[in-house]
């Protein structure tokens, strides 16, 4: 019977212990967020400047002034800037003004890798996948900085630093000071005063 009781103890106790760890685990999900989320972005930054491969583009927020040619490089904030790694290259001639309409098929991680968003499910078909509608004025800064460039046709994987993405509050499952990945795929392009169609 001692045995028993033993046995029985030593589960209950194994269990909490189990329990304990699981709760450790998801209160520390996020622990150092901010800062993990900034060493993040420096090291984009950092890649986006060597720009090895030859695919990557570096643009100042649209809200901001343009750079000075005569500033030296290492007085530039990282923050001011998305990070954009062309995947393809469309075959559109025109880019999107902040005063048009876009349609967009997108995929939004946190830097942990968690889904955060999605325009469509499975692996991206551009038969079958219904791409997005959104206004470029009412998205976030980084969003719209980096549409601003983009060709119909062209996917893109950008990385916005939390002061372009939902800043210093949380918003809804996104939590604060959170750098945004991105992969999208420009569809459409619809300037002030055209109605966007319904996708065929």
């Amino acid at each position: 019977m001692k045995k028993s009781l033993w046995l029985l103890f030593a589960a209950v106790i194994a269990s909490c212990l189990f329990a304990a760890c699981d709760e450790t685990a998801d209160v520390n999900e996020y622990a150092n967020w901010r800062e993990r989320n900034q060493r993040f972005i420096d090291s984009i930054a950092a890649v986006a400047e060597d720009n090895a491969d030859g695919n990557w583009r570096i643009y100042k927020s649209y809200t901001l002034p343009p750079d000075n040619p005569n500033e030296l490089a290492q007085m530039k904030n990282v923050n001011d800037y998305v990070y954009c790694h062309i995947e393809q290259s469309g075959t559109g001639a025109t880019l999107p003004i902040y005063t048009d309409s876009i349609r967009a098929n997108y995929r939004m991680w946190l830097i942990n890798n968690e889904l955060i968003d999605q325009s469509f499910r499975g692996e991206f078909n551009p038969s079958f996948s219904v791409p997005a509608k959104f206004a470029m004025n009412g998205t976030i800064t980084g969003w719209t900085t980096a549409m601003q460039q983009m060709h119909v046709g062209d996917s893109w994987t950008i990385y916005i630093p939390y002061t372009l993405g939902y800043g210093t509050t949380p918003s809804g499952t996104i939590p604060a000071y959170s750098a945004l990945k991105y992969w999208v795929n420009l569809a459409g392009i619809y300037p002030t005063g055209t109605i966007v169609p319904e996708w065929q």
